[in-house]
């Protein structure tokens, strides 16, 4: 056999159709997370801006019921005017708890944006678990068809990140952005755990 003579050509895997699949595979798997990272965002905000309009209409049922209240005062209907004052005292109670859930989802929010930026996701998984789940017993979620769908969403979204970072992650959970991911969310369910107590 001749020293000299060309060596026969063996394609790399790379370059054979198959690796080219795989290649072509692992870059989606790779923008997988990121994905479900931005539905979730995505939902989270939904979510909130549900909070906030259901906030304005109860705001604007409250001034209403106060106004109608004053009225029986000035008339001298005592007894009216005190089951007026019982409405408003338990929208006064639903509110305050719609603004610390809207306080919770700016947090997520925050959260969600830093964990992206970061391509950090495990860390933002562990700490989504326990909010979502504090959220989900809230009986004002439970009682709001909607707001109760879109908690479904976001448990959904987060339930497949959390899947999806079951192999190996390419980045290590000390990478800068970690530590404000895990503050962010602890804060979250601080404000969860005290603010809405009855």
């Amino acid at each position: 056999m001749n020293a000299l003579a060309p060596r026969a050509h063996t394609p790399s895997l790379k370059s054979t159709p198959r690796g080219i699949v795989l290649g072509v595979c692992l870059v989606f798997k790779r923008k997988e997370p990121l994905r479900k990272a931005f539905e979730a965002l995505y939902t989270t905000r939904l979510f909130r801006d549900r909070v906030s309009r259901l906030y304005s209409r109860l705001e604007e049922r409250k001034s209403e019921l106060k106004n109608r209240m004053t009225a029986l005062e000035l008339r001298g209907e005592v007894y009216l005017a005190k089951r007026y004052a019982e409405e408003i005292a338990k929208l006064e109670s639903l509110l305050k708890n719609l603004a610390n859930i809207q306080l919770v989802l700016e947090k997520i929010d925050t959260a969600l944006q830093h964990a992206i930026v970061a391509r950090e996701f495990t860390t933002l998984v562990e700490g989504l678990k326990p909010i979502l789940r504090e959220l989900s017993e809230l009986p004002v979620i439970r009682s709001v068809p909607d707001m109760g769908l879109l908690l479904a969403d976001l448990e959904e979204s987060v339930r497949e990140l959390a899947e999806l970072q079951l192999s190996p992650p390419s980045f290590t959970v000390n990478q800068p952005g970690t530590s404000e991911i895990r503050g962010i969310l602890e804060e979250a369910y601080e404000a969860l755990r005290k603010k809405l107590e009855p």
